[in-house]
């Protein structure tokens, strides 16, 4: 689906040209010094999808800008941050929310948003939900999300804002 915004989305299955890519801006954005990007693109990989079942990841490609991928986002059953107590039987959730830095601020984000809720809506989700940094809770908040809950993660301590849309 073309966008506004010069950026086309579509499913990562069917670009498997894109998974390193991809895998490298999630390496970028949240390795936090991990000096190997190999397993970034290895859960990038396995998140990718394939016949309709979850996980899988939508890919903002910058048709003007040669196809590269310049954002994604994946929906899950489970968010592995998450504990079993901490997740409260929700599903399901978006993981792996990134979009380059040089395309932020150009309705990248929102568009992959929205198309994963439509995604989401088509396979019978009535709403989805996130786990996310206080950095971000903004931005969730603007594309339509409602926080429901702040917890600090079990797995790393890390505080953590749930947020919910319905479909």
């Amino acid at each position: 689906m073309a966008t506004p915004c010069g950026i086309r989305v579509e499913s990562l299955a069917d670009h498997p040209g894109l998974l390193e890519q991809v895998g490298l801006l999630r390496w970028k954005e949240w390795a936090y010094g991990a000096p190997d990007a190999a397993p970034f693109i290895e859960v990038t990989a396995r998140e990718a999808g394939r016949g309709g079942l979850l996980p899988m990841t939508l890919v903002a490609i910058d048709v003007a800008g040669g196809g590269g991928a310049v954002g994604a986002v994946g929906l899950g059953p489970v968010d592995d941050e998450l504990s079993a107590a901490e997740r409260a039987g929700r599903t399901p959730w978006i993981l792996g929310m990134v979009v380059a830095a040089e395309s932020r601020k150009q309705g990248v984000g929102r568009q992959l948003l929205e198309n994963l809720q439509d995604l989401a809506a088509s396979l019978g989700h009535p709403r989805t939900w996130v786990a996310t940094g206080d950095e971000a809770v903004g931005f969730y908040q603007r594309c339509g999300w409602a926080p429901v809950g702040r917890l600090r993660l079990e797995s790393t301590g890390i505080p953590t804002t749930i947020l919910t849309k319905p479909t």
